[in-house]
């Protein structure tokens, strides 16, 4: 099997979400929600509708996202709705455990998820 069937490697895609917050936030709002759009995920101005594009083609692209309805990813589909794909919600989950156990070491109080994966 190759490795792009695989889907990202591990420590590639922890180096790579380590330089985009925009992915990670997207990834945080998405999991706690059955889907959203641009104006959801924080894209308010052209510089963060930019980075958040970019950062949004990314996900897709290592699988991790998917767009309704489906179409070019050369421009953002503003009414569009973004969802976490299985291995979306996997990273999502694993990224709040993390958070968890930094939160539980610090005293500070846990954070549940409001909607359940679909």
């Amino acid at each position: 099997m190759s490795r792009t069937a695989e889907g990202p490697q591990p420590a590639d895609l922890a180096a790579e979400l380590a330089r985009r917050p925009t992915a990670i936030a997207a990834l945080v709002t998405l999991r706690n929600r059955a889907a959203a759009t641009v104006g959801d995920l924080g894209g308010v101005d052209e510089e963060s509708r930019e980075a958040l594009r970019a950062d949004l083609c990314w996900l897709a692209a290592t699988g991790l996202l998917r767009r309704e309805p489906y179409g070019s990813w050369d421009v953002i589909a503003a009414t569009g709705a973004y969802r976490l794909s299985t291995m979306g919600y996997a990273l999502a989950d694993a990224l709040n455990a993390l958070a968890e156990g930094c939160r539980h070491l610090a005293g500070a109080p846990a954070i549940q998820r409001r909607n359940p994966m679909p």
